[in-house]
């Protein structure tokens, strides 16, 4: 069977370019509003804290960090906690919940970012200051650098992880499925890979749940379909890399399933693996994932190669 070509080194690098471009136009302009002429005429020159020690305006830095920090790893934990504050799992969650995860996760990060960055503007803005650098200049310059690092930061580790397995786990015992069920199986997203799809708010995954490759059949049990997939069901599997997403920056080629419907129609399936830490873990379970499903495919039916594609 052929081997899944892997997304060109290029294309990685253009994708990170093109990331750090953009979070770095947006902080500039953060940081041009907060040293701008017309801002600084509303702040007094001699004020108390840039006239005070340097250990004063140390401590003030670092109160203002304390400040945004602490709701922000409270926020964190009560979003992880409750799964963004999801309780009936009676009903289909998934579509509220990336809403919620979408939102949050710009709260949190931002207040993290806030938080640690005063922080460290407390501890550099001496030598900036020393360097020449002026007023909020000095202590606004190491929290744009830290709010960068942040989000150049969660585009790898993938902070969210835990609310997708706990919304996997808690969907699916409400249908029956314990947790013991669960470790033979992958977790996954699924999403609709057909051309023209209409683009979706926050996550591009539509549902999410649970993968069991078993001899006969591939068995999904998810928050909105379950379904059994024989080998005479898939048309086609092939590994292409979905441009829109995150995770062609670690070069993952998502598994698609060609899947005859019911009425003759061919339905394209997208598989994304969740509930993993980091984009460098998810391109080894995708990678174990796609193996395992064409093993699978190949046994049942003889020649039908993994086609792979970008």
């Amino acid at each position: 069977m052929e081997p899944a070509k892997p997304v060109s080194t290029p294309r990685i690098v253009l994708k990170w370019a093109m990331m750090l471009g953009v979070i770095i136009f947006f902080s500039g302009i953060g940081y041009w509003c907060a040293i701008h002429p017309g801002y600084q005429t509303q702040r007094p020159e001699n004020s108390a804290a840039e006239s005070a020690p340097a250990i004063v305006r140390m401590f003030i830095l670092f109160f203002v960090g304390a400040l945004f920090l602490a709701p922000g790893v409270v926020g964190y934990l009560i979003a992880i906690l409750t799964c963004c504050l999801t309780f009936n799992y009676q009903r289909p969650v998934w579509s509220s919940v990336k809403v919620k995860v979408f939102f949050a996760n710009i709260l949190v990060l931002l207040t993290l970012g806030l938080g640690i960055g005063f922080m460290v503007a407390g501890l550099l803005s001496p030598f900036l200051r020393a360097l020449g650098l002026i007023g909020v200049q000095a202590d606004i310059l190491p929290v744009i650098g830290v709010l960068i690092g942040v989000q150049m930061l969660q585009l790898w580790v993938l902070i969210w992880s835990p609310v997708e397995r706990l919304v996997i786990a808690r969907r699916l015992k409400t249908m029956g499925i314990a947790a013991e069920q669960l470790k033979g199986a992958t977790l996954i997203g699924v999403s609709n890979a057909d051309p023209g799809a209409k683009k979706q708010f926050g996550a591009i995954e539509e549902d999410m749940g649970a993968l069991w490759v078993t001899p006969e059949r591939l068995a999904f049990r998810g928050d909105v379909e379950q379904f059994d997939l024989a080998r005479d069901h898939i048309v086609q599997i092939e590994r292409r890399a979905h441009g829109r997403s995150t995770t062609a920056l670690a070069g993952i080629a998502h598994v698609i399933l060609h899947v005859r419907t019911e009425d003759g129609t061919v339905r394209q399936m997208r598989l994304h693996v969740e509930g993993l830490w980091t984009m460098g873990r998810k391109r080894r379970v995708m990678n174990d994932l796609a193996a395992l499903i064409n093993e699978w495919y190949g046994v049942g039916a003889g020649a039908h190669p993994m086609v792979s594609g970008h």
